[in-house]
């Protein structure tokens, strides 16, 4: 089974993000949405399949990720935003290429919300940025990796990933104390995935479309991503993440060139 995680706090299309999720999954699937610190105008429907944890106050993102991962029964995590569609039998594609030491992603595009459909332009890749570890985008790596269905990423932007549970709870668990609550959560699971050994992939066997947000739909929470911003260069650039078999040397010597570096 797939257990799929949504964090979400104030989301307009959380009911269409559940309701394309159960449509186009082709395997058994459970979804648990995390309500962080609000209730929809509408309540959701109710399905079986469906979770819903919520807090009268919000705790973040970091934070909801963890506690929907520990109450998932399956075999598999999918974590998504409150607002994406999917590929039809996204769930076994997904699944068809996912070793237990692997962060799987499947081709981003934009979601057109009002009337639920996606555009053309494939978002691929993304390299880290040397002077603050954020994701910035890198079509140009396209041309590296035409002819393969499955390429390694050295990041990703983070709306969307899928691995094997037992994966998520022995490595990549996410760090609520140093990081906080939010920011840096794309290269927190991918430098775990990289450095402990794992393998980071974009999945061209299928996709997903994703909303971007208008800025008044934005959750700043500034000083949580400055807090976020400097401990991910503590952990990972000095090599002070107890997990960490590879140093970010290697992983810049895999990808090389890589801007900034």
């Amino acid at each position: 089974m797939v257990s799929v995680i949504i964090p979400a706090r104030n989301e307009p299309y959380l009911q269409k993000t559940v309701d394309d999720l159960f449509s186009k999954a082709v395997g058994e699937v459970e979804i648990t949405v995390v309500l962080d610190g609000y209730w929809p105008e509408k309540p959701l429907r109710d399905d079986k399949r469906l979770r819903q944890i919520h807090y009268s106050a919000p705790r973040g993102m970091r934070n909801a990720i963890n506690s929907a991962s520990r109450v998932s029964k399956g075999k598999y995590l999918l974590k998504c935003d409150a607002h994406c569609m999917f590929d039809q039998g996204f769930d076994e594609k997904l699944k068809s290429h996912c070793e237990p030491d692997w962060v799987v992603v499947p081709v981003r595009y934009t979601l057109n919300p009002k009337n639920w459909t996606r555009d053309n332009k494939a978002h691929e890749f993304q390299y880290i940025r040397q002077r603050d570890f954020k994701g910035k985008g890198w079509p140009e790596y396209a041309s590296r990796v035409t002819d393969s269905k499955f390429c390694d990423l050295m990041t990703t932007q983070g709306s969307c990933w899928f691995m094997h549970k037992k994966f998520f709870d022995e490595i990549v668990y996410l760090d609520e104390k140093n990081f906080g609550t939010m920011g840096r959560e794309a290269q927190e699971v991918c430098l775990k995935t990289w450095l402990s050994g794992g393998r980071f992939v974009l999945s061209r066997s299928t996709w997903y479309a994703h909303w971007s947000k208008p800025v008044e739909h934005v959750i700043s929470a500034k000083q949580e991503k400055y807090k976020s911003s400097q401990y991910i260069l503590k952990a990972f650039k000095d090599g002070n993440w107890p997990k960490q078999t590879r140093t970010i040397e290697w992983l810049i010597q895999r990808f090389s060139p890589v801007p900034t570096w």
